[in-house]
């Protein structure tokens, strides 16, 4: 066992971040790609714990800095919280398959918001802590986008199951199962985290239209930190390698 968990981190840690990438990706795309479908959801679910899995192996192996005392006490933490989440994001995947209950599924879309955002906020923080521009860097820093997307998505579900008229322009779906709905609730994160804004969905309420305001918001003022950001790191890179060169 031991030997197998040691293989996973020599080959699979260095790309961890581009494999995080890829479970984003095909978490968004596998409904639209599938369609409603019978096996969509099934496929759909499939598809967040992969995700689930690959996000619980960033937070415990992302690297922190400081003194020994205090690093272990910080780890300890990630991992509490982390598999807390997971948890019970994964637990409600399984227990839909077999209940149908409007209270276990406001529960589970809860404690997915509270991981994807748990998730989002320990990769950027591995961003800033970056020194340079990497394959691993870009991807880690487009996760951390579509990452607020996902976020906001969910808070969007969790919005509609409390409030069905919070948005219109969203078809009928009984409320014990809001899963054929979440991915519009996707689409409409990302059309507004992109501030593209097509206006076939619109927020209703003072709560939903709020959220979609703050999403924007936040959408914009990353990208814009983003790419300081990395623009500063390429030209630390541009400087000192000549240097180093030079000795």
């Amino acid at each position: 066992m031991e030997e197998l968990r040691n293989a996973i981190h020599k080959y699979f840690g260095p790309h961890r971040h581009s494999a995080l990438l890829l479970a984003i990706i095909a978490a968004f795309a596998v409904r639209p790609l599938i369609g409603d479908s019978a096996d969509a959801s099934l496929l759909f679910g499939f598809a967040l714990v992969l995700l689930l899995i690959v996000a619980l192996y960033n937070i415990n192996v992302d690297e922190l800095v400081g003194e020994r005392g205090r690093l272990v006490a910080q780890t300890r933490r990630r991992r509490i919280i982390g598999w807390t989440l997971a948890t019970g994001a994964a637990a409600e995947r399984i227990v839909i398959i077999f209940v149908h209950s409007r209270t276990v599924n406001l529960v589970g879309t809860f404690f997915w918001f509270l991981f994807i955002v748990y998730v989002t906020v320990s990769e950027l923080r591995s961003v800033l802590k970056q020194k340079e521009v990497s394959g691993e860097t870009i991807c880690m820093a487009t996760s951390v986008y579509l990452l607020m997307g996902f976020s906001w998505a969910f808070l969007y579900a969790i919005i509609y199951q409390r409030h069905p008229e919070a948005f219109g322009g969203l078809p009928a779906v009984q409320l014990n199962n809001v899963t054929p709905v979440f991915p519009i609730l996707g689409y409409f994160s990302l059309t507004t985290l992109s501030t593209i804004g097509f206006g076939d969905i619109t927020p209703l309420t003072l709560q939903a239209r709020y959220a979609a305001v703050a999403e924007g918001i936040t959408g914009q003022f990353y990208l814009a930190i983003l790419v300081a950001r990395l623009v500063g790191m390429q030209m630390t890179q541009a400087t000192v390698q000549p240097t180093k060169s030079d000795e």
